[in-house]
């Protein structure tokens, strides 16, 4: 897989961390005449790859999602690719390498070349960013189909996020917990590579949700008192108050637990 075999021959400067829970975020602007391609490419091949991967316990996940409104000139894709631990990052060449083979190898010639062909299409990349998930809170019934993410640009990520552990972690985890929100998930990371002041963010949130509708209208109860404290504290971390930018995804396609490919209908 090219456009991931290079991706580990990058430097990244990061703390000890108690657990390790590395991803990829692969982002793509694919044009509309590109897309039934894109996605077949991704549903007959690259999920068999990632499959492949995933029994074997290199991978820990992977889904593709599509952004939902937004900015045109925003990617329109992101591919979430679980890494996992440190080992399977430096074996991530390697790893690759023997499972696209596994993939080929399955098939006759004549599909080989057919695959082949299909793949030579252009990849549609943008950017891709290593990030280390560092909390999370799910609840009980904790199937998604949407996430929200809440980029941020702080000045001073574990300091930031720390604060999100701290004030916003026991609010979402009660209130999940009480069923008094439609809201199944919520989460942190720190974007790990690339890093400087160049980047418009390096820290996020997420947040998961079943439904579009959830989004807008994610209340079970009336007169929800946010976390006031630490905001103060919060806002000082960033250039201007809030996030940088906040993003609907849908999910299109992901592999199960087994990794067996599922996809969405609606």
């Amino acid at each position: 897989m090219k456009r991931l075999l290079l991706l580990i021959a990058i430097f990244v400067t990061t703390a000890a961390f108690s657990q390790e829970d590395l991803f990829f975020y692969s982002y793509r602007n694919v044009p509309a005449d590109d897309m039934e391609l894109f996605k077949s490419n991704e549903a007959d091949f690259w999920s068999k790859v990632h499959g492949n991967l995933l029994k074997q316990k290199k991978i820990t996940g992977w889904a593709m999602l599509s952004r939902v409104g937004g900015l045109a000139s925003d990617p329109n894709i992101y591919f979430y690719l679980g890494v996992g631990s440190f080992e399977n990052l430096d074996n991530m060449n390697a790893n690759y390498t023997k499972a696209i083979e596994e993939v080929m190898s399955s098939m006759d010639v004549g599909a080989q070349n057919k695959m082949k062909e299909r793949l030579t299409q252009e990849k549609f990349e943008v950017g891709t960013a290593l990030l280390h998930r560092t909390n999370s809170v799910w609840s009980e019934n904790a199937d998604f189909n949407y996430l929200v993410h809440n980029y941020a640009r702080a000045n001073g990520t574990g300091a930031y996020l720390d604060l999100q552990e701290k004030h916003f972690k026991p609010f979402f985890e009660k209130h999940m917990k009480e069923n008094n929100t439609k809201q199944v998930g919520w989460m942190t990371a720190v974007m790990l590579n690339p890093r400087g002041h160049a980047y418009k963010w390096n820290c996020y949130t997420a947040d998961a949700y079943k439904n579009i509708s959830d989004i807008y209208n994610s209340w079970n109860i009336e007169d929800v008192q946010y976390p006031q404290e630490g905001m103060d504290e919060l806002n000082k971390l960033t250039d201007k108050p809030g996030f940088y930018k906040s993003v609907i995804w849908k999910k299109e396609m992901w592999l199960d637990g087994e990794g067996n490919l599922q996809v969405y209908k609606n």
